[in-house]
């Protein structure tokens, strides 16, 4: 699940790669849907938000850089990740 929920790894890579280990179908299957979902809500937020806009006094809104404010952070996952995996 840990993979899927850093952006660094490409999905893939992570399927060939659960294919030659002795995970299960279903832990499989629910790791990834439940990784998946915070990284699709985020994209999700930010197309809807870059749709939006209509003129360029609407890239300045709330909502639109609030969109990329979550989309950097996402972005920051692999690096806080390994900040925290090397203290623990």
């Amino acid at each position: 699940m840990t993979l899927r929920l850093i952006p660094l790894f490409p999905f893939f890579l992570v399927n060939l790669v659960s294919g030659l280990t002795r995970i299960s179908l279903g832990t499989y299957v629910a790791a990834t849907a439940l990784g998946i979902i915070p990284g699709t809500f985020v994209f999700a937020n930010a197309g809807r938000q870059l749709g939006s806009i209509n003129s360029l006094s609407d890239v300045a809104s709330p909502a639109v850089l609030g969109a990329f404010g979550l989309l950097a952070l996402f972005a920051l996952v692999p690096v806080l990740y390994r900040k925290f995996r090397g203290k623990a």
